[in-house]
């Protein structure tokens, strides 16, 4: 981990806790912006002993670092011309407020999810394999994979249900959003690990977050449609057909996507509405603690 700061100075140390605590333990109490860019999983580390350490720590997306590279005239890149340009990323966005870390627990459900849509693109794979595999041990060794690979998936499904069931915040999340018809199972346990910050954001924030706000692009006389972009595609994923589900089921959506399509909306367009009104209704579910109600939705 190579770390760089406003006063001049680098070190490059292991990335591991114990290293980064020593390494970081002197900014205690004096630092007041901090930036780290999300490398897959690798800063995992350096958060958790951010938030220990009570550091100022912001998670940046690389799209965001890298166009910030390019716009201050760096086009070489290693580890520690990265660590310089996230101090001066840094400095130049000083004003944004740090993301709370998300709960140990929904990091570990995250993990799980993750994996289980893994083994699913695993058996997807297989099975496109088996179409076009002829009768013999080709298609046997084929067959007896996805077998291996099924197994695993509802070993881990049921892991993924136990978990959710064992701890009170997430059993009680899940449960509430399961109260807007058109949310099953597969949709909480996704919002749950994949959108920690669902119910501390306003509607707009939630629904850029996940991708589904509409991006204005116009300049002087071109005027184009707005379209959505960005955001977290395996939740969007996911979103897509709770959103179909709602629209054929929940009476609330129904009568949005039929009042869309009076106004003459395409279909596509209808069902984006549609999943930008599913996830901000399930964030304000979470915020406010309550149960779906068609009344006041």
């Amino acid at each position: 981990m190579d770390i760089a700061d406003s006063a001049g100075r680098k070190q490059r140390v292991s990335n591991d806790a114990a290293a980064l605590t020593a390494a970081l333990e002197g900014y205690r109490g004096g630092c007041a912006n901090m930036v780290c860019e999300a490398t897959g999983g690798c800063e995992r580390a350096l958060l958790q002993v951010a938030a220990e350490l009570a550091l100022p720590l912001r998670r940046v997306h690389p799209n965001r670092a890298h166009a910030f590279a390019k716009a201050t005239g760096q086009l070489g890149k290693n580890d520690a011309l990265d660590a310089q340009m996230l101090k001066k990323f840094a400095a130049f966005t000083a004003g944004e407020p740090p993301a709370p870390l998300p709960r140990p627990q929904t990091q570990t459900l995250a993990a799980m999810v993750s994996r289980l849509n893994q083994l699913i693109d695993l058996r997807q794979s297989e099975s496109c394999r088996a179409q076009q595999a002829e009768a013999g041990p080709i298609r046997a060794s084929i067959e007896a994979l996805m077998s291996v690979i099924q197994a695993q998936i509802d070993a881990m499904q049921q892991a993924i249900d136990a978990f959710i069931a064992s701890d009170p915040v997430l059993a009680e999340n899940a449960s509430l959003m399961r109260s807007c018809k058109g949310v099953g199972p597969k949709t909480a346990q996704a919002v749950l690990a994949w959108l920690p910050e669902i119910g501390t954001l306003n509607r707009r924030k939630i629904a850029a977050l996940v991708g589904v706000a509409p991006i204005t692009c116009k300049s002087g006389s071109s005027i184009n449609h707005a379209a959505i972009a960005g955001g977290r595609k395996p939740l969007r994923d996911i979103l897509f057909m709770a959103a179909l589900s709602a629209s054929a089921h929940n009476p609330t959506f129904i009568a949005f996507r039929q009042r869309l399509k009076a106004n003459g909306k395409p279909h596509k367009l209808a069902i984006v509405a549609v999943m930008r009104k599913l996830i901000t209704t399930l964030n304000a579910i979470i915020k406010s603690r309550q149960t779906f109600k068609n009344a006041l939705t």
